[in-house]
Order: structure tokens, then C-alpha cells, then sequence
């Protein structure tokens, strides 16, 4: 721990042999304690131990085997310190964005336990294997958001078990206290893809809210025609077309179509991006009505695989109107 700055948190494993040198010590009385680490690899910590009695060793322990998890040191604070630190951080925007820095499965259970309360966690457990840790991203990143925001009114120390989301009929999460903490109504949006998350929460009645994050990669033609409607094709041309504006095309769709509380249900061209101004596009739901989304492109940090993504949130509209509203 005092020289490595990854993989310090250990759980024992193993040992290989105890001797002891004479009659157990009284409870409470003080023994010294000598370590000397014989062998450090990325999995493995070994050590010999002796504990000393009154100037005599009692005890000798051979071959104490410790596990390494990986443990970068973004996740320390959340390890040390939860009810005061996040793993999600604030983006411009409002909006929080995570990144999976655990992706030994032994690590990232460590993490979930940190994290996830009771029924949660029996939540996580009945997932499928391979969704999981999209999973827990996901309520990792609607968790910091949910706390952040707490933190911003004054709240006090606030612990991840503390919050819990669940999902309505629909699908759409909602946030609530659990253990006494009582929240104020909120409204929440999460998405996750490959090894990042993303959330967002604003005042529940206030400017709806809705977040997406898609990876940037080359799709087939077939699904640019069952993204686009035939009149978004001039502006998509007119923007580049490609990849990357396909994928922004269909973020902010996915963004807008959670502010509506629909969700797309499978027919994205019913939602019409209709205009485009630099890092915005104003899209019109089957509603009729209209949501301006901003984008913002991301990468995966080092040590995870390189992947960019776009990720595209529904604007307040309330909050910019108030905050440009000459005083």
C-alpha cells in the first residue's frame, strides 16, 4: 500500500504453515508484529510473520498468501471515504459520466459491495453474467448523480447504499432512500455502453430529462435507413453523414425519447432531428413536441480499452432561460 499505486487491496487466501512457542497470551495484552514480504507479483502477496511476546516470539506464520484485486486509485476514495466521494464525476452540463475501472470479476465484486445495498445486490445477482457490470455502472453513475445533487442542497454525508433505483412498468428508473434517508422528488435518466455509464437528475416537474451514451463505430447501411426518416437525410448529408453523425443522430433520439417517458419502443424514426446548431440538435417526438439535446464526444481512459462515444442529454431549458435572463 505505501509503494504500489494499483492492486493494494488485498483479501488472505492461504497460509502455509503456524508454529507456536508457548502458552497463548492473556486477552488484551500487546504483541509485536514483524512482516517481512517475500514475494509480490500482479496477483499474488506473500509474507512471513512473527508475533512477539514480552521480547519472545510466540508465534511464527510461513507463507501468508494475499490476493491482489485491482484497485486503481480512482476507486480509493469511494473505498475509504463513500459517503463523502463518488466514482461518477460531473460533466459539463450537469450530466455524470463513470467509467468501469474494475474489470477483474473479483474487483468488481469488491466494488458492488460497496455500493449496492441488501436487495440490490440480490438484484445484481439475478442478472444474467454477462450484463452485470453494464448493470452496476449504470447504478453507479444514477447514484453519484443522486448524491451529488443532495450535496449541492446541503445534505450531509450520504452513503451509495443509501439510495436505491428501481424501475417502473415502463422501464424508466426512479430514485428513493432507503435506511431513513428521505429524497426530494427527482427525476432521473441512466444509460450505459461498453465500459462507461452515464446519468442524469434535475427536480422532479422541472425540464425533462433524458441521457444516452452509444459508442462511435461504423454501423451497417441497413441501419441508417432504420434510424433516419427520409427527411432527416439532407441535414444528415449536410452535417458529414458517416458514423459519427449517424451515432449523434441516434443518441440524441434515445435522449429525447427517454424525456418523453416512451423510450423509443423500436421505431426511432418517428423521432425527427430537425435542426442543428454546433453541439445541438433540436429533436421532434411523436408528441409533437420538441427537445433540445446537446452532445458531447468522450473517450475510455488509459488502461481500458480505446473507445469513443457520444453522449447526448436533454437541455433545461428552464434553468438557461433563468440564468440568462437579464438582471
Amino acid at each position: 500500500m505505501a509503494t504500489r499505486s494499483d492492486g493494494n487491496v488485498v483479501l488472505p487466501v492461504g497460509i502455509r504453515e503456524i508454529r507456536y512457542h508457548g502458552p497463548e497470551p492473556t486477552a488484551g495484552e500487546r504483541l509485536e508484529c514483524h512482516v517481512r514480504i517475500t514475494s509480490l507479483t500482479e496477483t499474488r502477496l506473500a509474507a512471513d510473520i512473527q508475533l512477539s511476546h514480552r521480547g519472545t516470539v510466540w508465534c511464527e506464520i510461513d507463507g501468508w498468501e494475499n490476493r491482489r484485486f485491482d484497485s486503481p486509485p480512482a476507486t480509493d476514495a469511494i473505498r475509504r471515504h463513500p459517503e463523502h466521494s463518488t466514482l461518477a464525476r460531473v460533466q459539463p452540463g450537469g450530466w455524470h459520466l463513470v467509467f468501469e475501472y474494475w474489470p477483474d470479476p473479483a474487483s468488481r465484486e469488491l466494488m458492488m459491495r460497496n455500493v449496492l445495498g441488501g436487495a440490490e445486490r440480490d438484484a445484481y445477482a439475478a442478472r444474467p453474467p454477462r450484463g452485470r457490470h453494464q448493470w452496476l455502472l449504470g447504478r453507479i453513475a444514477a447514484k453519484d448523480a443522486v448524491r451529488h445533487h443532495l450535496w449541492q442542497h446541503d445534505a450531509g454525508p450520504v452513503f451509495p447504499a443509501e439510495i436505491r433505483v428501481r424501475n417502473d412498468d415502463s422501464g424508466r428508473p426512479h430514485p428513493e432512500g432507503v435506511h431513513g434517508r428521505e429524497l426530494p422528488p427527482l427525476d432521473l435518466s441512466l444509460a450505459h455502453c461498453a465500459e462507461a455509464a452515464v446519468a442524469l437528475v434535475r427536480p422532479a416537474g422541472g425540464a425533462p430529462v433524458g441521457i444516452d451514451i452509444e459508442e462511435i463505430a461504423e454501423r451497417p447501411e441497413t441501419t441508417r435507413d432504420a434510424v433516419l426518416a427520409p427527411e432527416e437525410h439532407p441535414l444528415y448529408d449536410r452535417l458529414g453523414g458517416g458514423a459519427r453523425t449517424l451515432i449523434r443522430f441516434w443518441a440524441a433520439k434515445e435522449a429525447a425519447a427517454k424525456a418523453e417517458g416512451t423510450g423509443l419502443r423500436g421505431r426511432p424514426r418517428d423521432f425527427r432531428v430537425t435542426t442543428a446548431d454546433g453541439d445541438r440538435l433540436t429533436v421532434r417526438t411523436p408528441s409533437g413536441r420538441t427537445h433540445p439535446v446537446s452532445l458531447a464526444e468522450v473517450g475510455n481512459p488509459p488502461g481500458l480499452r480505446p473507445r469513443r462515444y457520444i453522449v447526448a442529454w436533454t437541455e433545461d431549458t428552464h434553468r438557461q432561460h433563468h440564468e440568462e435572463k437579464p438582471s
